[in-house]
């Protein structure tokens, strides 16, 4: 929608409004759509600012660890912040799974919260206070510690610069989270057009400040990539969050480079595409690992190159005194973070994987399809994406079997969503995702409960895609709640369950000293039929594929809930370079 530009440049208020009017103003100029939360506290007067809004739609879930995900994931997809409100005390003691998550994953999202201070009377110990006064607790404080950029706001006006302008931090350079902590002066105040400082229209104070490099960096890069005898790129979450899926595929056909992913980055090129290696490090391929190490030119594309990517930085998969590494990334101070870097090219992923393309010659037809025929002979060698336990007909059902099932079953356009634990971990390994952008996993802290409403989030953005929610037991029971909310405003999605009554990996951790990390078995499908949902529990292999499918085509929430076995552990998931380097 494009504005008036005089609108743009007057003020924004042009009647007399509370606060709350003006913030749902505020969230309509930004094309919010959504307001993810529970009402509470002061925070309840903005739904009934909400009330009036034609473009924003509250979604009210049933906790706020639901709502905190959705916004995550809602700003990660696409790229504006995702607004989470609920009232402070909760919004710290049960929404701050999607902050955690948005803070490394760099996913943009504005949290809305109250310090229900009770003025005058918040310095005397006052109830569910949080303004950090003699006796309580500081929510500005909690939020400065998971955020990018945090404010407590105590005027009408200021409330409203100030929700703007932490929207500005939310999507500028490393987008991110931010909060606004508002008083009850700030809420309960009024704003009159000619009001000091004046509110201008909130596009006003954002800038497009997505760039590329200088020719002469690339220019640099593209000769030490046209020099390589063995270039490898390795993909993280950056490319998701620049969409920089078909300049990378592109550049990666150009040079004849395979492409490794970080377990975040996981899809960022389809694994099924000839130059894709799969997930590197830890619990990646041999083969990406074998190709890595081999390497004597890395492109790393927005990616922090964490420990479990790098096996712990072993100088065997990366080795800067062997290796010319040249880093990609929107924020400066991640450009050797990790590694000395030799050509850091700082801007967004997208720009400057197009002005490297528009740059480079392109490789020989010769030399290109001698590339190719290695990394194809390599991903044979080292059994890429596959294993014998994939065609066993055991019962309770291997996760091997459960992934290789789920691989036949979708199409694609199915976004998967993951969880944490050992279902993450075989689905990071050997789930080869279809399409780019089509896996979304946790991106930052990796926490239990997370793959159910990021599916509702996904499903919102997305309404044509079908979409799979992948979960344990453990993870499928922290937020089952989100089932709820998919009947309630019809955001249909299948969730499957790697139900082995057990936190897996904390049982094969304990080696055989089992204590706190069994659960009595629970037929979750049931659960999902009291809710309003579809359930169906399988405990035999050869249904899986039909159950899966006809779930995806009846449009209808479904829970699958698979009996998997509890024996197969982690640790046989992990690569051939990780158990090389373990003590």
């Amino acid at each position: 929608m494009t504005e008036n530009p005089k609108t743009l440049k007057s003020g924004s208020i042009t009647k007399e409004c509370s606060t709350m009017d003006g913030l749902c103003q505020i969230l309509e100029e930004i094309d919010a759509e959504y307001v993810f939360g529970i009402p509470g506290g002061y925070m309840g007067k903005l739904y009934d600012a909400l009330y009036e809004s034609p473009k924003v739609k509250p979604i009210l879930v049933r906790h706020e660890q639901i709502a905190s995900i959705m916004a995550e994931v809602f700003g990660r997809l696409t790229g504006k912040p995702g607004v989470f409100t609920a009232q402070g005390a909760w919004t710290l003691s049960n929404g701050l799974m999607g902050p955690l998550e948005a803070v490394q994953g760099s996913s943009p999202m504005l949290i809305l919260t109250d310090m229900t201070d009770n003025f005058p009377y918040s310095h005397h110990g006052s109830y569910q206070a949080g303004t950090g006064e003699y006796g309580g607790y500081d929510i500005k404080k909690v939020l400065d510690a998971v955020t990018k950029y945090a404010t407590a706001v105590y005027g009408p006006e200021q409330a409203l610069q100030s929700v703007q302008l932490a929207v500005k931090h939310a999507v500028s350079g490393n987008p991110g989270p931010v909060g606004v902590v508002f008083h009850s002066s700030a809420i309960n105040g009024k704003i009159k057009p000619d009001s000091s400082p004046i509110i201008y229209h909130s596009r006003r104070y954002l800038v497009n400040d997505k760039k590329g490099e200088t020719h002469d960096k690339i220019k640099q890069a593209c000769q030490v990539l046209s020099g390589a005898k063995r270039p490898f790129i390795i993909a993280g979450n950056g490319v998701h969050g620049s969409k920089a899926y078909a300049e990378l595929q592109t550049f990666a056909e150009m040079i004849g480079a395979p492409v490794g992913t970080t377990a975040q980055g996981k899809s960022a090129i389809a694994e099924t595409h000839p130059n894709a290696v799969g997930v590197l490090g830890n619990w990646g391929q041999d083969a990406a690992n074998e190709l890595l190490s081999e390497a004597d030119v890395i492109l790393a594309v927005g990616s922090r190159l964490a420990p479990t990517d790098t096996c712990n930085e072993t100088t065997k998969l990366i080795d800067p005194s062997r290796q010319t590494i040249i880093q990609i990334d929107i924020e400066a101070k991640h450009a050797s973070w990790v590694y000395p870097v030799d050509i850091p090219l700082i801007g967004d992923a997208k720009i400057i994987l197009n002005q490297l393309i528009d740059t480079i010659t392109p490789l020989d037809a010769g030399e290109l399809q001698a590339r190719t025929e290695k990394i194809k002979a390599c991903k044979l060698a080292n059994r890429y994406m596959v294993c014998d336990e994939m065609e066993s007909d055991a019962i309770p059902i291997l996760p091997q079997r459960l992934v290789k099932e789920l691989q036949e079953a979708v199409d694609e356009d199915t976004v998967i969503t993951l969880d944490a634990g050992e279902n993450r971990v075989f689905m990071t390994h050997f789930f080869k995702s279809k399409a780019a952008g089509s896996i979304i996993p946790p991106a930052s802290a990796g926490g239990m409960g997370y793959a159910m409403p990021a599916a509702l989030a996904v499903k919102l953005v997305k309404p044509q895609s079908k979409v799979v929610a992948v979960t344990g037991d453990g993870g499928f029971a922290m937020t089952m709640n989100a089932l709820i909310t998919s009947v309630q405003y019809t955001i249909p999605f299948v969730t499957i369950i790697f139900n082995n009554s057990a936190l897996g990996w904390v049982k094969n951790a304990q080696h055989g000293r089992i204590i706190a990390s069994e659960y009595d078995n629970c037929n979750f499908a049931d659960m999902a039929k009291a809710m309003g949902c579809d359930g169906i529990r399988v405990e035999n292999p050869d249904e899986l594929v039909g159950v899966i499918k006809r779930a995806l085509a009846s449009g209808r929430t479904t829970v699958i809930d698979v009996a998997t076995t509890d024996r197969e552990s982690y640790k046989k998931v992990m690569s051939a370079m990780a158990v090389s380097l373990e003590d």
